[in-house]
């Protein structure tokens, strides 16, 4: 019984442990920088400047069928393209949930051509002066959480008269084994003058 819970207890110091290196070591990660506009009701309203994304389209609106995507973009990124270049890993990953759903890496900021793909399935997108707005919650994204946080967005959106679509993102910060501090936001684009008049209309 002893043996027992001293190895029980040391996978636990492992697994603990490992779950705080890896917590640590993906802030090594580049994140894209955003310049916030302003906050209301706990909603975050950003610009991102600039940025390309790598996407495979997912044929149901899901998060499983976006997920299931992973290993194409994954072996993109690990020299599986026409220049065997590896790049880097960043964060988020975006589930693009709309009409036409997708899952996408964003490409690092120091690449202005990108190696082609393998695969037709992969297409590129540069997106630029993009302005959304953001809800955040903990733990790991999954349909429930994604869509009880994605209404009470909308709400708060439609009590200030902030105008959208029902199309929205789904961002995650970390790998899917990382269990511990874990960080996603639903985004919803908006437009950048029409939230400005909102946030500053005093």
């Amino acid at each position: 019984m002893k043996t027992f819970l001293y190895i029980f207890f040391a996978i636990l110091f492992v697994f603990t442990a490992w779950q705080f290196y890896t917590s640590y070591s993906n802030k090594n990660y580049e994140t894209l920088p955003n310049v916030i506009l302003g906050t209301i009701d706990s909603i975050d309203f950003k610009i991102y400047d600039e940025y390309i994304k790598a996407s495979v389209n997912s044929k149901a609106y899901n998060m499983n069928s976006a997920s299931s995507k992973f290993p194409v973009l994954a072996n993109y990124i690990f020299g599986g393209n026409k220049d065997s270049l590896q790049i880097a890993m960043t964060s988020p990953v975006l589930y693009n949930m709309s009409n036409k759903s997708s899952f996408s890496f964003i490409m690092p900021m120091e690449f202005s051509n990108l190696p082609s793909p393998n695969t037709e399935d992969i297409f590129f997108e540069t997106v630029k002066n993009q302005c959304i707005a953001s809800i955040k919650f903990s733990g790991f994204a999954n349909e429930n959480n994604c869509a009880s946080n994605h209404k009470m967005l909308l709400n708060t959106l439609k009590k200030n008269d902030i105008k959208c679509n029902n199309d929205f993102m789904i961002a995650v910060y970390q790998p899917p084994f990382q269990f511990i501090n874990r960080k996603n936001e639903i985004w919803v684009e908006v437009d950048a003058l029409d939230v400005k008049n909102k946030l500053f209309k005093d």
